[in-house]
Order: C-alpha cells, then sequence, then structure tokens
C-alpha cells in the first residue's frame, strides 16, 4: 500500500485535490470547455459520489459528476497509476450513470448524454496523442456515428507539448508538473493554496484516507473469502469426478460435495 501523502503535499493529481480543485465552478467550467472544445453550462457538481444501483452488483464512486442545463452528465476522473483497465472502467462508469440518472419510464430519446473522462498520467492507449476521443461508429462506414449520446474521453496528461491549443497544453503542463504559465493555471494553484489553509479541509483529507484505507482492507478481505470459495468449489468439483469415476450413486455425490445433478452430470 502506498505511503499516504500529508495534506500540505498534494497536487492536483491527487484525488482529494483534483475533487476539491473541480468542485470550483469557474474552474470545472473552463477545464472542460477546454478538452471538450464546447460550451458547457454547469448545473450541479457533486464529488467523490458512490452510485450502487444493485446490491449484487459492483459500486462505483465517481471523482467528480458534473450535470449541465441540459441534465446531461460529464464524469471527470485522475487517475495516476495504470493498474486497472482504462477502457472497461469507462464502461461500468458510463453503465452506472446511465442506470443511476435515468427514471422509470423515460423515453428512450429522453435520455441524458453521458461523457467520461479521465485524466491519466499515462498513456492507456499506447499511441503518444494527448487526447483520445471514443464514440460508436459503423465499422463498415466510418462516416455513420450511432449517436447514443455516449462520449470517452482519454486525457493522456504526459503528452502536453503534442497539444496545439496553447491554453489547453498549459493546463496539462500544470496537471504534469505544476509549472503555472497562463491566467487558468494561476488560478487553480491560488485555488489549491486556499484548500490547504483550511483546516476544514485538512480533517475532510484524514476522514478521505481513512475511508479509502477500510474500503481496501474489506476488498482484500473479500478477495480472500471469494479465493476460499473457489477452492472449496474446486476441491468438491475434483470429488465429485472421482466419485463418479467410481460409479457412486448421483444423489450420493450431490449429498457430500454439494455440486447440483446438472453439474455432476456435466463431468
Amino acid at each position: 500500500m502506498p505511503k499516504r501523502k500529508q495534506f500540505e503535499e498534494l497536487t492536483i493529481q491527487d484525488d482529494f485535490m483534483f475533487c476539491k480543485v473541480m468542485q470550483n465552478m469557474n474552474i470545472c467550467k473552463k477545464v472542460l470547455e477546454l478538452v471538450l472544445e464546447e460550451d458547457i453550462s454547469i448545473k450541479r457538481i457533486t464529488s467523490q459520489q458512490t452510485i450502487e444501483n444493485n446490491s449484487e452488483t459492483k459500486a462505483v464512486r465517481l471523482d467528480v459528476l458534473v450535470e449541465d442545463e441540459d441534465n446531461n452528465n460529464i464524469d471527470v476522473e485522475m487517475q495516476m497509476v495504470n493498474n486497472d483497465k482504462i477502457p472497461q472502467r469507462m464502461r461500468l462508469y458510463q453503465a452506472n450513470i446511465d442506470v443511476y440518472g435515468t427514471s422509470k419510464g423515460i423515453p428512450y430519446a429522453e435520455m441524458p448524454n453521458t461523457i467520461i473522462m479521465f485524466f491519466c498520467m499515462f498513456d492507456p492507449v499506447g499511441e503518444g496523442l494527448p487526447i483520445y476521443t471514443f464514440e460508436n461508429i459503423c465499422r463498415e462506414n466510418k462516416e455513420i456515428a450511432l449517436n447514443d449520446g455516449t462520449l470517452k474521453v482519454i486525457v493522456n496528461v504526459k503528452a502536453y507539448e503534442k497539444v496545439e491549443n496553447p491554453e489547453l497544453r498549459a493546463l496539462l503542463k500544470y496537471i504534469c508538473d505544476g509549472t503555472v504559465t497562463n491566467s487558468l493555471t494561476k488560478e487553480i494553484d491560488m485555488n489549491i493554496s486556499e484548500i490547504k489553509r483550511n483546516a476544514k479541509f485538512a480533517e475532510e483529507y484524514m476522514s478521505f484516507c481513512a475511508t479509502l484505507q477500510d474500503e481496501r482492507a474489506e476488498g482484500i478481505k473479500e478477495g480472500i473469502q471469494k479465493g476460499m470459495q473457489r477452492g472449496r468449489r474446486e476441491g468438491n468439483i475434483n470429488t465429485a469426478r472421482k466419485m463418479k469415476k467410481a460409479n457412486c450413486d448421483i444423489a450420493f455425490i450431490k449429498e457430500m460435495t454439494g455440486l447440483s445433478q446438472k453439474e455432476i452430470e456435466a463431468l
């Protein structure tokens, strides 16, 4: 487990600070407009929201969820370490947001659009582009878009030098190494300084770290339990296979292993 940073050491790259900065509506608006190259009218910003649509499905916790004036959703994430399958995570986030944000009975035409945006301190695609924008396109004719209201954007921060727009290039460079070069990066840097002077946020950070530690411990515990369950099941399958080979009665095998008749017959 990585060593926890002191509150005073946090930068825009750290989840907690990124979420606090992006709660500033003016900064958030400028960042989104630079990346998406379109005007954004923000209605609501929610930070660190956990979405759990079903107790049996995997929950997601979003860094920053932005709702615009047209009720469309933009999920903005900061990703420091390349230890996850980013495309699969984006797919899961989109699915959860769609289910969470769509009321029962709403016509499909009125479903809110969803944008998933990841700022990455690495290149998850590997093609060296600073920005990758993905939408559903027809394989047979790439000029035909599905227009399903979804968009996925990966920002490869390390490739800031390849960005043509000087304002966006300055933003990505700031995220990358903290260099202040224009009015937006100065505004972000001053905002971070203000956050660090606020004792309430320092307490929030301690609570945030404790929550993450508890979640990691619970995840490890759950992983061990699932591993033990898989091990027991594999043992029962091996036992059933041997008993079946020895021509034991199916009912007896079911009783001894807990497997169903269908599972035993398939061995």
